[in-house]
């Protein structure tokens, strides 16, 4: 009797606990969610619509699209390559192209935000991107970034075309912005590479947690990527003391060390990672050649994460217009989350890109022809869609 009686009290003990931690420990993870309504936003897309200019270039396209809050009320955009040109009669007229531009928005006295402004470099030898390697095929793709006490962390990847062995990925070069209040053709960097070893490449998402900097990066390529997961203090990361940084490898942080693959998470080469109290820790990723994007979520980042399935199916033209060889035309890519443009919290804004296929032979080239024609007009400038969620936690 004495027994059964202290087994009834330590249950009832493990009860009260496990219910204490399960009210002040949401278990995102465990949470479903269900889409209430997938919006096309066009009021969204009136901030990047390219416009007719005066007499000069304007941006016609760009990809990458991540937008970095470097105060209250101004955001950066960091986009990949990029073609310029005129727009005439609502089609676009390419006339040249650069490998990265900066957008800069910020929010008016109503709390809107006000149209993108794109920035480059306008040199004496024409048009220039505002991160130049100095190398001749040697460029640069920004593609995250975060902001670092008054300075602004920039990653990109350093991408070379040599030895015509098409786009080779040769690692990350971090740039640290002095002075990101700055227009950015006068922005004032330091630069850090961090080679691609052992078929890692670092940078394709920052989390700012606490005292650390997260960097996420990617190992491997196609369906078989993985993401891997390193930290530096913020403060290290401040005073560029890159060679400190700790890799997540078995459940430890590790100085020296192979970091191992999170657990449920594919690998991209770029994304965002966020976190807010109705998903927890989440990001958007499109597979390889896919057209479906994804939603993960995680309790912690280190994960497990778990793949909430297909939250937006990329619309005709982009994921149905093939070939009469029957190869598709176009690809998707760079599916990243602005929560700086949602609502509600159980709202996720996001951006993704489409562009010719480099994988079909022929279209090599063939950019110009396409963006010329009005059907395409959303062809190589991101796509902006709101998702609005409804939780379904403990249904069957």
């Amino acid at each position: 009797m004495i027994f059964a009686r202290t087994k009834s009290y330590n249950l009832l003990g493990l009860i009260l606990i496990l219910c204490f931690i399960l009210a002040f420990n949401p278990a995102y993870a465990d949470n479903q969610f269900e889409i209430k309504k997938t919006t096309e936003s066009e009021s969204l897309q009136k901030l990047i619509k390219p416009l007719p200019g005066d007499n000069g270039k304007v941006w016609l396209g760009g990809d990458s699209a991540t937008s970095i809050k470097t105060s209250e009320d101004r955001y950066v955009w960091l986009f990949g390559d990029t073609i310029l040109g005129k727009v005439k009669r609502g089609k676009r007229d390419y006339s040249s192209f650069i490998h990265n531009t900066v957008g800069i928005t910020r929010k008016n006295e109503t709390g809107q935000f006000e149209r993108i402004v794109k920035h480059y470099e306008k040199g004496e030898s024409g048009i220039e991107p505002i991160f130049e390697s100095g190398q001749d095929k040697v460029f640069y793709w920004p593609l995250v970034g975060k902001k670092l006490g008054s300075d602004l962390l920039i990653g990109a990847s350093k991408v070379t075309t040599a030895k015509n062995s098409g786009f080779k990925i040769l690692g990350t070069t971090l740039f640290l912005v002095s002075n990101p209040g700055a227009r950015p053709e006068r922005w004032q960097y330091s630069k850090e590479f961090l080679e691609k070893e052992n078929e890692v490449v670092w940078g394709s998402a920052f989390v700012k947690q606490s005292d650390w900097l997260y960097i996420f990066g990617r190992r491997g390529s196609g369906l078989d990527a993985k993401t891997v997961l390193s930290r530096l203090s913020l403060e290290e990361a401040r005073n560029e003391n890159w060679e400190r940084r700790q890799v997540y490898s078995s459940g430890s942080w590790l100085k020296d060390g192979k970091p191992s693959e999170l657990s449920g998470l594919p690998g991209t080469s770029e994304t965002t990672v966020q976190r807010n109290d109705f998903f927890g820790w989440y990001c958007l990723q499109i597979p390889p050649l896919g057209y479906d994007v994804h939603l993960y979520t995680a309790n912690k980042l280190t994960g497990p994460w778990q793949d909430r399935g297909k939250v937006y199916e990329v619309p005709k033209p982009w994921s149905t217009e093939k070939t009469e060889g029957g190869k598709h035309v176009f690809i998707s890519y760079a599916a990243k989350s602005h929560p700086e443009l949602t609502r509600e919290p159980e709202e996720i804004v996001f951006t993704y890109n489409v562009n010719l296929s480099p994988y079909v032979k022929g279209l090599s080239g063939k950019l110009n022809k396409y963006i010329g024609q009005k059907k395409y007009e959303g062809l190589y400038v991101p796509r902006f869609v709101r998702l609005d969620f409804a939780s379904n936690k403990g249904s069957s």
